[in-house]
């Protein structure tokens, strides 16, 4: 009898000391600052300006912004986003597309994330894992592999940096294969 007491007694006390510490968690969860979404919005398509003129066209599955109680505010793209450069007429000359971004709008930077693919003007090819795009200093970067398909070549190096429209850029730890003319 002695010990179904005292199996009984630790019983009791076992789950009080859970239900203390279950307590315990939800108000550690409750009083933490938690950043929810202010804003879930699916099949979004969306122009894109700079100093008050139409720039870019964008499209994605899903944006979430995050207004309050973050940090910095910021949007995220989790499904994926496609940019598309356009000129006066609304006409596509360039795209860049990306697996995940996020867009953070008071230093007015993107962060692309996995298989970020860019088409320029001229009809090369730009393949990375990661870009940064500045919009203030119309610059792109990143310190990761980059692969740059054109006509003739085919440029790889690890980091880059460029203007936004792809025309000027430079390579770091670069490598590439070239064709040689025929004379």
């Amino acid at each position: 009898m002695r010990y179904i007491l005292f199996i009984l007694q630790g019983f009791l006390v076992l789950c009080l000391a859970l239900s203390c510490s279950s307590q315990q968690e939800e108000e550690q969860i409750i009083d933490s600052s938690i950043v929810v979404p202010t804003m879930v919005t699916h099949d979004v398509s969306m122009l894109i300006s700079d100093s008050g003129v139409i720039k870019y066209r964008a499209t994605t599955p899903t944006w979430i912004s995050y207004d309050q109680g973050a940090d910095e505010p910021y949007q995220y793209f989790p499904d994926g986003i496609d940019f598309e450069r356009i000129d006066t007429v609304f006409n596509a000359t360039e795209t860049i597309v990306a697996d995940t971004a996020y867009n953070f709008e008071k230093k007015q930077l993107w962060h692309l994330i996995r298989n970020v693919e860019v088409t320029s003007v001229k009809g090369e090819r730009f393949s990375t894992q990661e870009l940064f795009w500045d919009m203030k200093r119309h610059t792109v970067y990143s310190d990761s592999f980059i692969r740059i398909e054109r006509n003739d070549n085919v440029i790889e190096g690890y980091g880059f940096t460029s203007t936004d429209d792809f025309s000027n850029y430079t390579i770091r730890q670069t490598k590439g294969e070239f064709r040689a003319k025929e004379q």
